[in-house]
């Protein structure tokens, strides 16, 4: 439930950028999400369809960017960062079984692109840094 949560605080500050930005319906939203097993690709773009369906931001683009989660051998206690789900992660230097010790939890707007009303302008603004 955590993710539903986290993507719910996403699409409402996307909604409110767009708002303040003067737009009428956002067209692309970048998403920064923590690769802690938590969310995977699919199911946030899953989130992200169901919770903008009806609003100003139905349809947009949406495009992922992973930070990394810290894993550590089972076998040579190598630490190393990756960004796939943590049941695919194998060492990279002997190829053992790894464990998560470490992740953000994170789910944040990176940048939204909106278009405004064409009574008032016709072109599209990017908004970053949201």
């Amino acid at each position: 439930m955590h993710e539903v949560a986290a993507m719910q605080g996403a699409v409402r500050t996307i909604l409110e950028q767009m708002q303040q930005a003067g737009g009428s319906r956002v067209t692309m939203v970048e998403l920064i999400l923590g690769a802690s097993g938590h969310f995977t690709e699919e199911a946030a773009r899953q989130h992200f369809a169901v919770l903008t369906t009806d609003t100003p931001a139905e349809g947009a683009a949406l495009e992922i960017f992973w930070l990394p989660a810290t894993f550590q051998c089972f076998a040579c206690l190598h630490r190393f960062e990756s960004c796939q789900p943590a049941e695919e992660v194998a060492c990279p230097r002997c190829g053992d079984m790894a464990l998560q010790i470490n992740h953000q939890d994170a789910c944040s707007v990176k940048a939204i692109e909106v278009s405004f009303d064409e009574n008032a302008f016709e072109e599209t603004q990017g908004v970053t840094g949201v």
